[in-house]
């Protein structure tokens, strides 16, 4: 059952003063080029999410009911394109999400958000590359409320990726156990102290955002039998817009150029409980996304193929592929049997960084972060031990990102790392099948 409300979100005026406390604090809305008078409309600046070829979807939250718009355009000077009107109240934990139409491909899209004739946000993003241009995806997961500010964020913004993959736990709602309860209002109160953060704030409004969820937005080790799924994965929906393949469910894919395809799977939605035997009917994904996962693969033109999947594949954890693995097995098959060459995994979930890449299941796979929440090799010194045995690169002594960086010359794909003052910890160039 859905909870309007409970202890742990007030009701809006209160809301409206904790906002206040915020700013007193450094955790203001980073608009830039507007008047704080008027910033002060929006609870949060505003962020590009799920770019694709023509369209973005522009996430706006406000600190009151409002109706407001965006103004676009490819040069900060001229904004000469409108979007339609959107109204933010209660009902939506007033945010809202304006899609932008007729992007063209190749450009540096500016906009600014408007309520009425008042500017009251604004933000930038790359649309999707053209055929001559090299892309570049940075990706990582796992930031938790007490370690604030996330300043891996300035790292990754200095290192200008045209795109950013956030692989899921984007907040732990089940954190502090003694304060959980898994009601709509509880999850709204957490994802919004997320998005107070001054740095994350600042690189959304920067870089277009593709987000998934992994267990702690809903509950560790979650899976598709927890009665309150529904409930959080609405409220993820509206603090990280998804322009998914179906209404329930947050898998979706997206050409980011050419040669280039995003393939976002969800693993939590429909899987099976941990416990249960491996078999055929144990499945990661839900037999639904599954053949839709098939198909996308298979339809794909694009000579790179980029899964992410919000836990490691090749990973053998009770919560990871490992314990799936029928079904992983049944993935490694299709990709064989289809002959469908350079797909490359990123995940995360694990707190520290690692190539699984597996010359068995012809997989490569990057595995990134955390951003900003304990790191497992400082937790459990025994992990370091068993995820370095082998000449694979493997990093758990920092916060950290990967960077994917396609080059149109030779269609090569170069993975990187880098630390939280961003040192670059390894470097690989892969190339396309057969040469």
């Amino acid at each position: 059952m859905t909870h309007d409300r409970d202890h742990g979100y007030p009701d809006q005026p209160e809301r409206r003063r904790w906002l206040r406390a915020a700013t007193a604090a450094g955790a203001a809305p980073v608009i830039a080029g507007v008047p704080l008078a008027q910033a002060a409309v929006l609870a949060f600046s505003p962020a590009a999410f799920d770019v694709m070829p023509g369209s973005a979807l522009i996430w706006i939250s406000a600190n009151d009911a409002v109706r407001a718009h965006v103004r676009w355009g490819t040069t900060m000077d001229v904004l000469d394109r409108r979007s339609n009107e959107i109204e933010l109240d209660r009902r939506v934990d007033y945010t809202g999400v304006v899609r932008l139409t007729g992007l063209p491909d190749g450009a540096a899209i500016f906009y600014r958000v408007f309520v009425g004739d008042t500017a009251v946000g604004s933000g930038r993003f790359n649309s999707v590359r053209t055929a001559a241009q090299p892309v570049s995806i940075a990706f990582s997961g796992d930031m938790e409320e007490k370690y604030k500010p996330f300043r891996l964020f300035d790292v990754i913004d200095a290192a200008k990726p045209d795109y950013f993959v956030h692989l899921g736990d984007t907040v732990y709602a089940d954190i502090p156990k003694r304060e959980f309860v898994p009601t709509q209002s509880h999850y709204r109160s957490k994802h919004a102290r997320i998005r107070a953060d001054r740095p994350l704030q600042a690189f959304l409004a920067a870089h277009g955002t593709y987000a998934i969820w992994d267990d702690h937005e809903s509950q560790n080790d979650a899976n598709g039998a927890l009665p309150f799924m529904a409930v959080a994965e609405a409220v993820f929906r509206e603090y990280w817009p998804c322009a998914t393949v179906q209404p329930v469910g947050l898998y979706r894919a997206v050409r980011v150029a050419p040669a280039v395809e995003l393939i976002i799977l969800d693993t939590r939605r429909f899987r099976s409980v941990q416990g249960m035997a491996d078999g055929p009917d144990k499945t990661m994904l839900g037999s639904e996304q599954r053949q839709w996962f098939f198909d996308t693969l298979k339809r794909s033109r694009a000579t790179w193929k980029i899964v992410a999947t919000s836990v490691p594949f090749h990973g053998g954890s009770q919560d990871a592929w490992g314990n799936y693995k029928t079904e992983r097995d049944e993935v490694v098959a299709f990709l064989k049997r289809s002959r469908i060459d350079n797909v490359v995994m990123i995940s995360a979930d694990y707190h520290f960084a690692r190539d699984w890449s597996n010359k068995r299941t012809g997989i490569h796979e990057f595995m990134a972060g955390p951003i900003a929440t304990f790191r497992a090799f400082d937790k459990t010194p025994e992990t370091r031990e068993r995820h370095s045995k082998g000449p694979h690169f493997v990093y758990g002594d920092d916060f950290n990102f990967g960077l994917l960086r396609f080059d149109p010359a030779d269609r090569s794909l170069t993975v990187s790392y880098q630390d939280g003052v961003g040192k670059t910890l390894f470097e690989q160039r892969l190339a396309t099948a057969g040469e």
